[in-house]
C-alpha cells in the first residue's frame, strides 16, 4: 500500500514539473511579435542610433565631462498632437545626423529641416506645455529579462589564419587570440507584460544599456508602448531600432 502510494505521488509530481522554456520560438523584435491582441510597427530598423533631443550622444562613460547633464536629455519628446519628435544618427553614412517626426496616429514618419527641429528643441528647453512627459518610469515593472545566451563568433577563414599565424603557439593562446577577434554578443530574451497579453521577444546587443521604453501611463493603458534597441554596430543582425507596439487594427 505504501509503495502504491509513493508511485502515485511520483507520477502526480512528474505531471505537474513545467517543461523548459522554448526560447528559440521568441521571434526578434524586428520580425515582429506573436501575438493576439498586440502587433509591432518599426518606426525605423537597425544600425540607426538615437541621440538626444540637442543631438548629443549618451556618454558611456559617467565620469565624462557634462555627462549627467547630457543622461537627462531626452531621446524623444512626444507633443499634445500626438506626434513623436526625436533625432538619429545613420553609422553607415558617414555618420549623418537627421532630424525626424513620427505621427503616432497615422504611423508616418516625416524628416524635418534644421531650422524646424531648433524650434521644437527651444520650445523643449523652456518647457512649453505644448509636450505630454514621455520618460515613462513605471515601465520596469513590466518587462524582464528571461534568458541570455552569449555567443562568440568567428569565420573557419579568420580561425585559419590565426592557427596559422600562431601555429607555435599554446593552445591557450590559440583559443584567447580567437575569442579576442571574435564577434561577441548576447541575445536577450524579453517578456513584456501589456494590459492584455504577455508579449515576448528577443533581440541583440552587445552594450550594456539595451532597451528602453517610452510611453506613459496613459498611453499604456490604451496598448502603446515604445520600444528603443540601442545598438552602435552593424556587424550582427537583429539588433537596434526604434519600435512601436499597439493593439492590432481591426480588419
Amino acid at each position: 500500500m505504501r509503495n502504491s502510494i509513493l508511485v502515485v505521488l511520483i507520477l502526480f509530481l512528474t505531471s505537474c514539473k513545467t517543461t523548459p522554456e522554448e526560447y528559440s520560438s521568441y521571434p526578434f523584435i524586428d520580425q515582429g511579435i506573436q501575438s493576439e491582441k498586440y502587433e509591432i510597427n518599426i518606426i525605423f530598423p537597425e544600425n540607426l542610433e538615437l541621440t538626444t533631443l540637442f543631438g548629443e550622444r549618451y556618454p558611456p562613460d559617467p565620469r565624462s565631462f557634462h555627462a549627467e547633464e547630457i543622461n537627462q536629455m531626452p531621446l524623444v519628446v512626444y507633443d499634445k498632437l500626438n506626434t513623436l519628435f526625436f533625432k538619429y544618427i545613420d553609422n553607415n553614412k558617414n555618420y549623418m545626423v537627421y532630424n525626424l517626426k513620427y505621427n503616432t496616429i497615422n504611423y508616418k514618419l516625416d524628416t524635418l529641416n534644421n531650422e524646424n527641429m531648433t524650434v521644437i528643441c527651444d520650445s523643449y528647453a523652456k518647457k512649453e506645455n505644448k509636450f505630454v512627459n514621455f520618460k515613462f518610469p513605471e515601465e520596469e515593472k513590466y518587462y524582464k529579462f528571461i534568458n541570455k545566451e552569449y555567443h562568440s563568433e568567428i569565420s573557419e577563414e579568420e580561425k585559419k589564419k590565426v592557427l596559422e599565424e600562431y601555429k607555435d603557439s599554446r593552445e591557450e593562446i590559440k583559443k584567447d587570440i580567437i575569442e579576442t577577434r571574435s564577434l561577441r554578443y548576447n541575445t536577450m530574451y524579453v517578456e513584456l507584460e501589456m494590459p492584455q497579453e504577455k508579449i515576448h521577444f528577443k533581440f541583440n546587443s552587445d552594450l550594456n544599456k539595451q532597451i528602453e521604453f517610452f510611453g506613459n501611463r496613459e498611453l499604456y493603458k490604451k496598448g502603446y508602448i515604445y520600444v528603443y534597441i540601442y545598438n552602435k554596430l552593424s556587424m550582427f543582425p537583429h539588433s537596434g531600432g526604434l519600435y512601436v507596439i499597439r493593439p492590432k487594427e481591426k480588419k
